[in-house]
């Protein structure tokens, strides 16, 4: 009898333990670069950094072309996921002369994917000669 009222205690603090609501983690997309004025040299790469960025799901969007410009209309759209374990990251050279918007996407999910939450910062940069 005391065995089974052990096993039944146990299964039940099992299940109240497998039934807590799992909080999510408070995106935030807010990271810097060592540009100046936004500007970059055509070729050269530049860094972001991620001291305030958080998030389970990190993303980043060159906007060097339509499909690697970020869309919250258009989930196909391509971005390149990187680590929430980096400090930094350095984001590879453009090609291509002009304005390209530049966006990191921090998201998170809790409560079993029940909650969806998600951060966006924009930058222009300016590629020049």
């Amino acid at each position: 009898m005391k065995r089974t009222f052990i096993f039944s205690v146990l299964i039940f603090l099992l299940a109240a333990l497998g039934c807590n609501k799992e909080e999510a983690i408070t995106p935030s997309a807010d990271f810097t670069t060592n540009l100046q004025n936004n500007a970059v040299q055509r070729g050269k790469s530049f860094t972001i950094y991620l001291d305030n960025v958080q998030g389970e799901f990190l993303v980043y969007f060159k906007g060097n072309n339509d499909q690697s410009t970020y869309s919250a209309d258009d989930p196909t759209r391509l971005g390149t996921p990187f680590s929430n374990d980096l400090d930094s990251l350095v984001i590879p050279a453009y090609n291509n002369l002009g304005d390209k918007v530049f966006t990191v996407v921090a998201s998170s999910s809790g409560n079993w994917a029940n909650d969806y939450f998600q951060d966006v910062k924009s930058i222009t940069i300016t590629v020049v000669e």
